[in-house]
């Protein structure tokens, strides 16, 4: 077990190891490439084919990306995009693989249980995951509470005569994070020569905002069927308003079954990890005999399934 135990922490730091050694060499390409993108003038396609002309190397985010495909890979990028967190796929899966042995090793050496070591295992793999959901959830809740305000900035400026683009930019200037940020990759994405319709389509992605869907659909159909933009935005801002309104009251009326459910949830997770410290060998039975592991499963299955309806009754969509 001690010899496991060693050459498991011994992997995990070999691994953190060339991720840092792999940070280093490319953190002055990475700085260089940014500082291209804000001063760029080109276009879109002329940059992917100077991109395209670079030779292809492959790490070990490139590598991790790959094998577990794009649409994964590309998903886990939206999410840590929309969270603002400055780790590349690969890095932020090679890091959640590391926490999972560390914690692993972890419940071996303290607690000497294999079942503990499987449970820290779990939960240093989801722990970096629920901490980038819970960043992005919180980020895209003080970009919907700043939108109205944002929508009435360009609608102001509309009115003024400035252009739709013109109006992004004034906006963003006076906007705060998350909103300012998102408004200045969305130019910087229209002046190296995408489509406005293309960039508020990706800044949609990158939010996950219903509300932003919103403005984005009313954008789309406007530029379509032709109207003033200047009204079509001061209703969305008011349409947006009203579900910020109706978003606060639902919250209200289901604070109680949300409480419920987190006590629900974390309760027995509470209850055995204090047992797997004050009695170590208390669980044993539920991992060595057969009946201990239906028991187990049969207990696990059904608290999920509570957590789950009880998440189900107090989501409301709208």
């Amino acid at each position: 077990m001690p010899l496991f135990v060693i050459l498991l922490m011994g992997a995990a730091t070999a691994v953190l190891l060339v991720l840092w050694l792999q940070r280093m060499f490319t953190q002055k390409e990475d700085a260089l490439r940014k500082r291209i993108e804000s001063i760029a003038t080109e276009n879109v396609a002329r940059a992917q084919a100077a991109a395209r002309q670079q030779p292809a190397t492959m790490g070990i985010s490139a590598l991790l990306s790959r094998v577990l495909g794009a649409r994964y890979a590309r998903t886990q990028a939206d999410m840590l995009a929309g969270a603002d967190v400055a780790f590349r796929v690969g890095e932020f899966i090679s890091l959640r693989i590391c926490l999972a042995a560390i914690g692993m090793a972890g419940g071996l050496v303290l607690i000497e249980q294999m079942l503990a070591a499987l449970v820290l295992a779990i939960l240093g793999y989801l722990m970096p995951a629920l901490y980038v959901r819970m960043r992005r959830n919180r980020r895209r809740v003080n970009f919907d509470i700043q939108l109205p305000d944002t929508l009435q900035l360009i609608t102001n400026s509309l009115r003024s005569g400035f252009s739709f683009n013109k109006s992004i930019e004034v906006a963003g200037q006076s906007a705060v994070p998350p909103m300012s940020h998102e408004l200045a990759v969305v130019l910087r994405e229209i002046t190296l020569g995408m489509s406005p319709d293309d960039a508020l389509h990706n800044m949609a992605r990158r939010v996950q905002s219903p509300d932003f869907d919103i403005v984005v659909s009313a954008y789309l159909i406007q530029r379509e069927v032709g109207g003033n933009l200047a009204v079509v935005m001061e209703k969305v801002a008011d349409t947006v308003r009203q579900r910020l309104r109706l978003r606060g009251e639902m919250k209200v009326l289901t604070a109680q079954g949300v409480f419920s459910g987190w006590i629900v949830g974390l309760l027995p997770v509470a209850v055995f990890g204090v047992l797997c410290v004050a009695s170590p060998g208390y669980f044993d039975p539920l991992v060595t005999d057969p009946m201990g592991i239906k028991l187990l499963a049969f207990a696990v299955t059904f608290q999920i399934i509570g957590v789950l309806a009880i998440k189900k009754i107090v989501s409301i969509k709208f």
